[in-house]
């Protein structure tokens, strides 16, 4: 007699479960396009470069010096002459040592000051992208809240496919009236300077895109 007691119970369990996951609200995201058009993005960005550009202008101090010694461990060379006496080609050995030690040296000062900027710039660059990012999660976070929605997919999310050699949609198809990519890009960009231009920011930044070159 318990049997159909319990039977009852798992049903009606089930009933409730499925009641609950239909009313669950699913909304989606483009996450890219948040951080794409994110205005922090464009000012870490020039941030960033300018900061390259620093570390290329110093690594062309360094190049050049190398150069310079170049040049000079040539001239040193070209100064050989077989007419030259035991003393003067001794003295033209010992300077030609002496430079290229210096060479040497330069060379190694050059591979030092690249690695460790190389390093300094990818941390640096890495904190910011991860600020960001978070900056991104928090406003989704509250435009998801102040929807009540219970599920957030990012819509542009993708699924390395070795087989084919490339990344395929993880939701091929979300519908348009559960995007909320919009909203959140407001709540992201209420802080912006007036006239913020996302398209305009990414031609600064990178020039214009090739279909408009081919125009």
């Amino acid at each position: 007699m318990k049997f159909p007691i319990i039977t009852t119970a798992i049903l009606s369990l089930c009933a409730f479960a499925a009641t609950a996951q239909a009313e669950m609200k699913v909304v989606s995201v483009n996450v890219q396009e948040l951080y794409t058009k994110f205005y922090k993005r464009f000012d870490t960005e020039t941030a960033l470069q300018k900061q390259l550009g620093t570390i290329k202008a110093d690594v062309k101090v360094r190049e050049d010096k190398l150069r310079a010694i170049q040049g000079e461990l040539e001239k040193i060379k070209n100064k050989y002459d077989s007419s030259l006496s035991d003393a003067a080609v001794s003295k033209l050995r010992e300077q030609y040592q002496a430079k290229g030690n210096e060479l040497k040296a330069a060379e190694q000062e050059l591979r030092d000051f690249v690695q460790r900027r190389e390093v300094a710039f990818r941390e640096l660059r890495n904190r910011e992208m991860r600020l960001l990012v978070e900056d991104v999660r928090n406003a989704i976070n509250t435009v998801a809240q102040q929807s009540n929605a219970d599920i957030v997919l990012d819509a542009g999310a993708l699924s390395p496919q070795p087989q084919i050699g490339i990344g395929t949609q993880v939701f091929p198809y979300i519908k348009k009236d559960y995007d909320m990519t919009p909203e959140v890009l407001k709540q992201l960009n209420a802080g912006a300077p007036k006239g913020f231009d996302p398209d305009a920011e990414l031609q600064r930044l990178y020039g214009p895109k090739k279909d408009d070159q081919a125009k």
